[in-house]
């Protein structure tokens, strides 16, 4: 392999990773290059030699350098050897080695703004061209100007498609995404550390390409037609996919029938599976993919109806479009320097592989595509929608004794439960709750502590709502009942049948926030119900409470 092929990454992706780990070491020992400078008394003819006679020193030159690729070569077979050992099929060979050069150092992590970037997005191009895709519009590359924060950043989505063969429905479109950015780059104590992002999403990247190659030397396969696009910018909020669904002329959007995003996909077997989220978009989507899976050997774990807001699906999904995430969990090192390409399934991303090849084929020879019912009624504007979750808190309660010139002292408070959020439109949410509490105060005899349930019921109101809920910020208010289980005032059982109340009623309200799938909230109770045996005294129970729950 010459110097000029090593150092021109980006333009000659056909070489295998153990010869890229080879030129790479190779180039930090500056072995090559010397080997392509021409001597000094170089004859035209014959490199080494002057006036025909052998130059002892260059014939020593070469000797060593010989030896040492001799010796680097004995030393990176056995790695190359372990590194493939779980690759047993041509498929996944290949995407071994696609995933291999993606995630290589000289493609800086694919960060905004690198040179690495520009090799990994010329790299795709590349694969595209030799699968037989035709340029989408202007070409394979299509430029982005991002702004992030208050920089303006080039970004590049990588497209190509190819026409179905059925003339009767290549005007409609089924696309298949995988975004290659990453995270790039950092410095740690002056040192650069690489995020190589191997499954994030270098394998659904090589997956995609694998893809292409495919349905390019199968057009019969396809009857409807098929775009791929490499999105950029997702890790910086799926602006790649935005800027494509909003931006693109040369289809309308009501003509992509069907969306797939292959992200992160290199952790099947780590995964007991593949998630199919969002098929049940898809009319009929599921029934489908439940009868290929059987058909290929392959396990679906999830192949829910509802579109996750953190990958390139959702801007597709908001415009009505079925969008499915492939994808097999965040086993590996998610968003860590050591996501690398040696520790992926190879044989189960060619399984996968071939899953999507039989289920496009599928999905592109249905007389019609539509959107399931239920994903229809979701695009309402005010249609419900259903998060449950478990949340636990820890807080502070007393008891308030409303004519006297004290206060009891707060005792430390407990509560958990499970809740349900139903999500009316953008602004509001009502979220009913069942929680166990032990809680209580201060008292004359000692201190006082009960066991109760709790039925709080609040209304949100959404002051920042972003991407379906990935990020909610909102106060929220309402009331709550409360059945008391058992409690002791010192040494002394309260009698909940008789002499105290065994029902409460009160008022709450608060602050919280959802950030993905974690639930943080504030909450102050005030109880509106008389729990005093002293019927000179009234005495009303008070809370505050910080939880912290997760939503399914």
């Amino acid at each position: 392999m010459s110097w000029k092929k090593i150092s021109l990454l980006s333009k000659t992706p056909d070489f295998s990773p153990f010869d890229r780990l080879c030129a790479e070491l190779s180039a930090s020992a500056n072995c090559f290059r010397p080997l392509l400078l021409k001597p000094k008394h170089q004859d035209t003819k014959n490199r080494f030699f002057t006036n025909k006679k052998i130059s002892t020193s260059n014939l020593n030159f070469v000797m060593r350098n010989l030896f040492f690729l001799l010796t680097l070569s004995v030393l990176l077979i056995p790695c190359s050897l372990q590194a493939r050992s779980n690759v047993d099929t041509p498929l996944a060979t290949r995407l071994h080695d696609h995933v291999a050069i993606l995630s290589t150092d000289s493609m800086e992590g694919r960060g905004l703004g690198t040179e690495g970037k520009i090799r990994a997005k010329n790299y795709i191009a590349e694969q595209f061209r030799e699968a037989g895709l035709e340029a989408f519009e202007d070409g394979f590359l299509h430029h982005l100007d991002l702004r992030i924060g208050l920089a303006r950043v080039p970004g590049t989505n990588v497209v190509g498609y190819l026409k179905g063969s059925n003339p009767a429905m290549q005007d409609e479109y089924i696309l298949i995404g995988a975004h290659y950015d990453h995270l790039g780059y950092t410095y740690e104590n002056d040192e650069k550390v690489i995020y190589p992002g191997a499954d994030d999403n270098a394998s659904g990247t090589a997956t995609m390409i694998e893809l292409a190659r495919y349905f390019g030397e199968h057009p019969e396969a396809l009857e409807r037609s098929i775009i791929f696009v490499a999105f950029d910018a997702e890790e910086s909020g799926l602006l790649g996919a935005e800027k494509f669904i909003n931006n693109h002329t040369k289809v309308d959007k009501e003509a992509i029938r069907v969306m797939f995003s292959i992200d992160m996909v290199g952790m099947y077997d780590a995964n007991s599976g593949v998630d199919m989220w969002g098929i049940g978009t898809l009319d009929g989507g599921i029934a489908m993919a439940g009868r290929i899976a059987d058909a290929t050997s392959i396990t679906i774990r999830n192949t829910s109806g509802d579109i996750p807001p953190r990958t390139d699906t959702w801007p597709f999904g908001e415009t009505g479009i079925p969008s499915i995430h492939v994808f097999t969990g965040t086993e590996s090192p998610y968003h860590k320097p050591e996501d690398t390409w040696d520790l992926l399934d190879y044989d189960g991303m060619a399984n996968i592989t071939r899953y999507l090849q039989s289920l496009v084929s599928e999905i592109s020879a249905q007389p019609e595509l539509t959107p399931s019912r239920r994903f229809v009624r979701l695009q309402r504007p005010y249609a419900p929608r259903f998060d449950f979750g478990v949340a636990a808190g820890f807080g502070s309660s007393h008891h308030h004794y409303k004519d006297a010139f004290f206060r009891a002292n707060p005792v430390s408070a407990f509560q958990a439960g499970i809740f349900m959020q139903v999500h009316i439109g953008r602004r509001l949410s009502l979220q009913p709750e069942l929680l166990y509490g032990y809680h209580g105060s201060e008292a004359q005899e000692g201190r006082y502590r009960k066991h109760a349930i709790t039925l709080p019921l609040h209304v949100h109101f959404n002051l920042i709502e972003e991407r379906n809920g990935m990020f909610r910020l909102y106060p929220f208010a309402g009331g709550y009942y409360r059945h008391n289980i058992a409690g002791n005032a010192g040494d002394r059982d309260l009698d909940f049948d008789g002499v105290h109340p065994g029902e409460e009623w009160g008022v709450s309200a608060g602050v919280g926030a959802d950030f993905m799938m974690l639930h943080v909230t504030w909450t102050w109770r005030r109880g509106l119900t008389d729990i005093s045996w002293d019927q000179e005294t009234e005495v009303f129970d008070r809370s505050s409470m910080f939880t912290i729950g997760y939503t399914f």
